[in-house]
């Protein structure tokens, strides 16, 4: 039982058998058609030739044919038979062979050759009498002969026809050439050795190409299916460094990129999941506190512990834990809600300037009773912008908040507007204690406090400044810190003008 090859299963090897495939069906296609096309051309030169001689044997024969010299004709007939070498044969007006000489067979008397046909059926006869050229392939056992026959005729040898009145030339007999196509044959099976050895040559030319040429193609995808396999287990560090500019080329740049961008994924997961862990220690430190506080207290009026002069200081004591829980856990509500998108803004055009004062207005009391001084100072013919006023409130009040806390009494607090290229800046500047640079990464993170040691029953939660900037980058802003420890921060904002 035959067993045929398999498909290749590589692409390399699929590539390799395609473009091989294509070249030797192009070959065998290029060689039959020229094959074709030069045995027709040297067919029909040897035709066109075998004619023209024809007629010059049909008007050298004619001349004693006409005279009905016997001899005559043997003897034209036998030098144009070694001249042409071609087999010649004379037929008379009986249509009948008058003599045949063939130079290849000498021995011959020139007579008409006994039990052979002259190679022309009978309508093929009547054709030529009438007047017209014939040309024909003869098989023979052996070989294949080219036949032509030329009538010979009154007009041809310049004589006057006796009866006008006859549509056709009066023919007097005819003459047959033929010859082997030998050499026509041997000339093409030449040609189709040279076609055939040519091919091959380009066939292994071709498989030479196919192979540099798959393993250009390949040898970039098996890189990338070697960093696919890496990056499922979890290697997101692997690159192809192959420079291209074709297609292959874009599909590294991709997958590089997509590398880049699973590793960042990666990194942020292990951030938020970091962020995560923490956030559950930071909340259950954070309630802790004042939970204990309020239960310790709540346990001793219960018990009968506290003086009832004492009652009324030790319940102001529960009620701030309560709102400072109560705060926290609307900071972490809103935190959660600005991080999943579910807060809306409802933006509308709204004046800075009322806005900013707005906000100094809110912290004013608490400025005053730490003897922090506060100052508004605000850019003339200020622009309306499109934007939350409550949620923008919030951020101003929180900065100013922050930046009285870490102020100590005589102190200043600045807030600064203006507009600058399309955009609102807002700065919040105080005389402070500073941030350290090395804290300055971390100052926008959940539960994050610069000094350490305040406690956590104090009102700060950690959140405000997470707040805050997630609310500024809502309004398409960004925010960030300068300071230096001992001389102060400036906390800057920056709002786009545009709707």
């Amino acid at each position: 039982m035959l067993k045929f090859p398999r498909k290749p299963k590589t692409l390399f090897g699929r590539l390799m058998l395609s473009h091989l495939l294509i070249v030797a069906l192009s070959l065998i296609v290029i060689g039959i058609f020229l094959t074709y096309l030069i045995e027709d051309y040297f067919f029909s030169a040897r035709e066109w030739e075998l004619a023209a001689q024809a007629q010059d044997a049909a008007y050298l024969i004619g001349e004693d044919l006409i005279e009905n010299d016997l001899e005559g004709v043997k003897k034209t007939a036998e030098t144009l038979a070694y001249s042409m070498n071609a087999k010649i044969r004379v037929l008379n007006y009986n249509r009948t062979n008058l003599l045949t000489f063939d130079p290849e067979q000498p021995e011959n008397d020139g007579g008409p050759e006994e039990g052979e046909g002259i190679g022309l059926e009978e309508r093929e006869i009547e054709h030529i009498f009438k007047g017209n050229m014939l040309s024909k392939k003869v098989y023979g056992p052996v070989l294949q002969r080219l036949l032509v026959a030329a009538p010979v005729t009154y007009e041809d040898l310049g004589l006057e026809i006796e009866n006008e009145d006859q549509e056709q030339p009066a023919v007097i007999g005819a003459v047959t050439l033929s010859v082997p196509l030998r050499g026509i044959e041997e000339t093409i099976a030449h040609i189709s050795r040279l076609v055939l050895y040519s091919g091959a040559v380009g066939v292994v030319f071709a498989a030479l190409l196919s192979f540099s040429l798959s393993k250009t193609l390949t040898r970039p995808l098996q890189k990338i299916n070697r960093a696919a396999l890496d990056m499922a287990a979890g290697n997101f560090k692997y690159k192809i460094e192959e420079e291209r500019d074709d297609e292959i080329g874009g599909l590294i740049k991709t997958f590089n990129y997509s590398v880049e961008q699973g590793e960042k994924y990666l990194e942020e997961q292990k951030r938020l999941e970091m962020l995560r862990r923490n956030l559950v220690a930071n909340v259950s430190h954070e309630l802790k506190a004042p939970l204990a506080s309020v239960r310790g207290y709540s346990e001793l009026m219960l018990d009968g512990h506290i003086p009832e002069h004492n009652k009324e200081k030790y319940l102001k004591t529960i009620l701030d834990n309560t709102v400072h829980l109560s705060r926290l856990v609307d900071d972490l509500l809103t935190l959660s809600h600005l991080e999943s998108g579910q807060l809306s803004l409802e933006r509308r055009a709204i004046s800075v300037g009322d806005l900013a004062r707005w906000s100094v207005e809110s912290v004013a009391p608490r400025g005053e009773a730490k003897g922090v001084k506060l100052s508004l100072e605000l850019e003339p013919s200020l622009p309306v912008i499109y934007a939350d006023r409550h949620r923008l409130h919030e951020v101003l009040v929180n900065l100013l908040d922050n930046a009285i806390e870490y102020t100590d009494s005589g102190g200043v607090v600045v807030l600064m507007v203006r507009a600058r290229n399309s955009q609102l800046i807002i700065e919040v500047k105080d005389t402070g204690r500073g941030i350290p640079e090395e804290e300055l990464p971390f100052i926008f993170e959940r539960f994050y406090k610069v000094d350490k040691s305040r406690r956590r029953s104090e009102k700060g939660s950690g959140l405000g400044l997470a707040i805050a900037k997630e609310l500024v980058e809502l309004h398409s802003g960004e925010i960030e810190v300068e300071s230096k420890v001992g001389e102060g921060s400036i906390f800057r904002i920056y709002l786009p003008l545009e709707r």
